[in-house]
């Protein structure tokens, strides 16, 4: 079977990666066409040394750059690489590019997605997709295939990570004794005129007796965090094994506040985004939507305990045995619509 993936963003490369690795073992012809968005292309040959890799249109953090290069011309492009490709399954997170070019080449297409409120995007999935997966976020399910899980689950479950406690040697710190900060930039669709960078906006307010170790998508901000703060270069080795063992997670973009609390840790997530997929960690009370100038006080009852956390192993195990194995779904639904 010839299978080709679409990847635009870092958090794709994790939740397709254990099944790519699957079925290539299994001897399936694997191709991946990445977008040249931050590190997505050298994230993808890291991952992937041996597998057909081709990065086609570009994202540059602006509305021009994402509608003309990151689309219009990225579909042309793709449309003209697959013609030449006997390609029997194309599988991506709410890629309508590909969707578009498998429709008309007539060719099956899996789509998944967990973000429902971004309307324009599933209408344009559902005229391209032949299947779209989701967890189960929406009351209206009749058109979608349900997952149980949310899709970080494909990487974060303990049957695929194993967390490194190794990894802190190099950042010189110690387990449970640091704060991991994740701010994003806001170039993209989802985060344009959602407010920019919020972290920064209190972050001389934080209690100082704990390191932070800060993931910063947009380098170029850097003198608006303090000059002690550990700034990590980007692709990071062992990333989720520095979230599992800080204190608490602070993120302003919802997926890495997401992980944060799949990980067992509690995590506040301080965008604006309202989203049904931060509301079932929500409701498991350990991720927070949180207004960024009320964080520094609701970080210090994390820290001096006033805030009842589960148990980290209990609390992963529990997901463990409530939700479905992700990439075994993906796999899965591969195969089974290849059939059809």
């Amino acid at each position: 079977m010839r299978i080709v993936f679409d990847i635009s963003h870092p958090a794709h490369i994790n939740f397709f990666k254990n099944a790519i690795y699957k079925l290539h073992k299994e001897n399936h012809v694997i191709i991946i066409f990445g977008l040249k968005r931050g590190k997505v292309p050298e994230i993808l040959k890291k991952e992937f040394p041996d597998l057909n890799i081709k990065i086609i249109g570009r994202h540059r953090n602006n509305v021009i750059s994402i509608i003309f290069e990151a689309n219009i011309l990225k579909t042309i492009v793709l449309f003209i690489h697959l013609i030449f490709k006997n390609i029997d399954v194309g599988v991506s997170v709410g890629s309508f590019t590909l969707g578009a070019c498998l429709k008309i080449l007539g060719k099956k297409n899996i789509q998944f997605d967990d973000d429902p409120e971004s309307g324009q995007n599933l209408f344009l999935e559902r005229l391209t997709a032949d299947e779209i997966h989701i967890p189960p976020l929406m009351q209206d399910t009749n058109k979608f295939i349900l997952f149980n899980a949310l899709k970080e689950w494909a990487y974060l479950s303990p049957v695929y990570f194993k967390p490194n406690i190794e990894c802190l040697i190099k950042y010189d710190i110690m387990p449970y004794k640091y704060i991991f900060a994740r701010e994003v930039s806001t170039g993209s669709l989802n985060y344009i005129n959602r407010g920019s960078y919020s972290i920064a906006s209190f972050s001389d307010k934080l209690e100082s007796d704990y390191k932070i170790v800060l993931s910063l998508e947009d380098k170029s901000k850097r003198e608006l965090y303090p000059k002690d703060w550990i700034l990590l270069e980007e692709p990071v080795q062992d990333i989720h094994s520095l979230i599992y063992y800080s204190l608490a997670v602070i993120s302003s973009g919802d997926s890495m506040a997401r992980e944060g609390s799949m990980l067992g840790r509690p995590s506040i997530y301080c965008g604006k985004r309202k989203m049904e997929a931060n509301n079932i960690m929500i409701k498991k009370e350990i991720l927070f939507q949180i207004e960024p100038l009320d964080i520094p006080s609701f970080l210090s009852k994390i820290i001096h305990e006033e805030v009842i956390i589960p148990y980290q192993a209990e609390f992963r195990k529990k997901l463990l045995n409530e939700w479905d194995d992700v990439t075994e779904h993906i796999i899965n639904s591969i195969k089974e619509i290849s059939k059809r």
